[in-house]
């Protein structure tokens, strides 16, 4: 079922749009059932996104195929549904689906790698719509498909990867472009590194995922979250200079069932 990531840069965010509380809904359905055909089936016959048009419906399960069931190395879309469907803050369940929208679209990330993470590090910091203009114009000698592109589809596209941001709670309400820098929470931090921890077997190599850069995890964030995990039960860990000490309680799934519930409460 895994759909490739296309090399060449598409207007994904026309199709679909950014359908975050949609994309939520699906994964919990998806979660549920463990069958995408029954989630695509209650969709199209049942209206579970509670919509009026059948092709909006159409582009937002093409939008969650591309996001969940892509060759992106994140977690399975089942994984991060039972994450969904836990009694967790609504930032919580939001911030642990950026690394979906930005890693499987190649535009979306680089204008995220490009435009947002160096304007973060500086704050404050805003990204005006013609500064994402401009950059759009700067990669079409690398990318002559930007050039093919008509101006209403630009500005659709600046529109939609703002709203992007402001959806991911990165940038204010409209009208203002103010960015705003993430502060990652407990619950999804503990899902990724359960998750890299399981991948690599290897805590170096969990820490030094590239996965954290797009939440400008620091070195000291990731100290603050490593030890709220131990304080809720998550794992032990104790880092004495170079030495470090790291035992997962739970393995992902175990997590998800089990200790998340725990932590949270």
């Amino acid at each position: 079922m895994a759909v490739p990531v296309a090399s060449c840069y598409r207007a994904h965010l026309h199709r679909g749009g950014i359908g975050l509380q949609e994309m939520i809904r699906l994964l919990d359905t998806y979660a549920r059932y463990g069958n995408w055909q029954t989630v695509r089936r209650e969709a199209l016959e049942e209206n579970l996104l509670g919509k009026t048009s059948g092709y909006q419906v159409r582009d937002l399960l093409e939008a969650f195929r591309r996001r969940f069931f892509s060759d992106s190395n994140l977690p399975p879309a089942h994984s991060v549904g039972q994450f969904i469907r836990s009694p967790l803050p609504e930032a919580a369940k939001i911030q642990v689906l950026l690394p979906y929208y930005v890693l499987t679209d190649l535009l979306v990330e680089r204008c995220y790698r490009d435009l947002v993470l160096p304007r973060l590090l500086s704050l404050p910091a805003e990204l005006t719509a013609t500064e994402v203009r401009e950059h759009l114009e700067s990669l079409e000698a690398e990318h002559p498909e930007l050039r093919r592109w008509s101006k209403t589809m630009r500005e659709r596209w600046i529109r939609g990867f703002r709203t992007l941001l402001r959806q991911f709670r990165l940038m204010d309400q409209h009208p203002s472009s103010r960015l705003r820098r993430p502060m990652l929470l407990p619950e999804p931090f503990g899902f990724y590194w359960l998750w890299l921890w399981e991948r690599f077997g290897s805590f170096r190599e969990a820490e030094a995922a590239d996965l954290w850069s797009l939440y400008l995890l620091d070195v000291e964030q990731r100290e603050r979250l490593l030890g709220e995990g131990q304080v809720r039960g998550w794992w032990t860990y104790q880092r004495l200079g170079s030495i470090v000490q790291f035992h997962a309680t739970y393995d992902l799934n175990g997590w998800l069932r089990h200790g998340l519930d725990r932590g949270h409460a």
